[in-house]
């Protein structure tokens, strides 16, 4: 048991927590309701990041000449289940590939213009240069049938795999960093604009776990006192 005890305390994984948040972020999927997104469908999402965290806080989100937004894409749905009794219906849409990109462009002209692919959208999103690439893991949405608000979750699982500020990510040894993309999201008609599925508030985590540091027996006593 001292032993195991010894090693958890020398190897745990540490978070550091967000790297960055976006508020808003918008979806949009052809062919999709909230609570039915059929197989092979695609997602889309594009946002604006308003704040910046450890790897990234020299990046200032609300710098008047340069605007950070980011797209994901590829997204392939694997059609969506549902559980739960009539009354309290639950709605989970898993989806298979998929990518993130982080930009930083300039001027700030990103809009959330209705009835996406257009003229502005994706485009004003990805006029920048990547700052950081990756692809997903992992993606789901959950919706339902009873929140007053019509509130949900979306979230992905994020393998790091380049752009300029790629370095930031790296563990020692370098491997990247995994990264997480998570918050809540609406379908309530009245915060929704033409065309977009979703509206989605979150933010981009940094998992990334601290290496094996030496400890003592005794130090390790001292924290069960």
């Amino acid at each position: 048991m001292a032993v195991a005890l010894l090693l958890c305390a020398a190897s745990g994984p540490a978070l550091a927590g967000p790297t960055f948040d976006w508020d808003p972020a918008f979806m949009w999927e052809e062919g999709a309701t909230p609570t039915n997104a059929p197989a092979g469908t695609e997602l889309n999402i594009v946002g604006l990041i308003t704040s910046f965290d450890v790897p990234f806080q020299d990046l200032n989100a609300n710098d008047p000449t340069t605007e950070y937004t980011f797209y994901c894409n590829g997204l392939i749905s694997d059609g969506t289940t549902s559980f739960g009794p009539p009354s309290t219906t639950f709605y989970r849409t898993t989806y298979t590939g998929g990518a993130i990109a982080i930009y930083a462009g300039s001027p700030r002209n990103s809009a959330f213009d209705p009835n996406p692919p257009n003229a502005t959208v994706p485009a004003n999103y990805i006029d920048g240069t990547a700052i950081l690439i990756g692809v997903f893991t992992g993606f789901y949405t959950e919706t339902n049938n009873f929140t007053l608000f019509q509130t949900g979750t979306g979230e992905g699982t994020i393998t790091w795999t380049g752009g300029t500020m790629f370095d930031r990510v790296l563990m020692v040894g370098g491997q990247p960093c995994p990264g997480l993309f998570t918050g809540a999201l609406t379908w309530n008609p009245s915060l929704l604009i033409p065309g977009y599925l979703f509206k989605h508030a979150g933010k981009g985590d940094h998992n990334c776990p601290t290496g094996t540091q030496p400890s003592t027996w005794g130090r390790l006593k001292t924290l069960y006192r």
